[in-house]
C-alpha cells in the first residue's frame, strides 16, 4: 500500500471505530509527538491501542471529517474536524502529520 492508501484506510477504521482495523496500520514503535515542543504523548503500539480503546468506547458518535489533505512522499498532513470525541457535541479541529515507514504509521505529529 502507498502512504496515501494507508492513511485513507486509517481514517475509515477510525470513523467506523474499528480498533483492530486501525491497529494493524501502526508500527510497534509508534509515537504521537506534540510538534510544538517534541513531547511524546503516546509511546508504543500498546499505548496507542489503549488510547484508541478508551476513545472508541467513550465516543459512540465519533467521526473525523477531512477538511484538507497534503500527501508528500511518506508524510500525510491532515486538517480535520472531529465530531463526537469523548461524547462531546462540540467540533474540534486539528492538524496532524502522519509519517509512514515500512508501510506502517510510525509517527503522528500533533499541532
Amino acid at each position: 500500500m502507498t502512504p496515501a492508501q494507508i492513511i485513507t484506510q486509517q481514517i475509515e477504521a477510525y470513523n467506523n471505530r474499528d480498533l483492530e482495523g486501525n491497529m494493524i496500520l501502526f508500527s510497534d514503535d509508534f509515537k504521537i509527538i506534540q510538534l510544538s515542543d517534541g513531547h511524546v504523548l503516546v509511546d508504543g503500539k500498546e499505548a496507542c491501542r489503549e488510547m484508541y480503546e478508551h476513545l472508541f468506547r467513550n465516543s459512540p458518535h465519533l467521526f473525523a471529517e477531512v477538511i484538507s489533505r497534503i500527501d508528500f512522499n511518506n508524510k500525510i498532513i491532515l486538517h480535520e474536524s472531529i465530531h463526537g470525541r469523548n461524547g462531546s457535541s462540540e467540533k474540534m479541529e486539528q492538524l496532524i502529520i502522519f509519517e509512514i515507514i515500512n508501510n506502517k504509521i510510525a509517527k503522528l505529529y500533533r499541532l
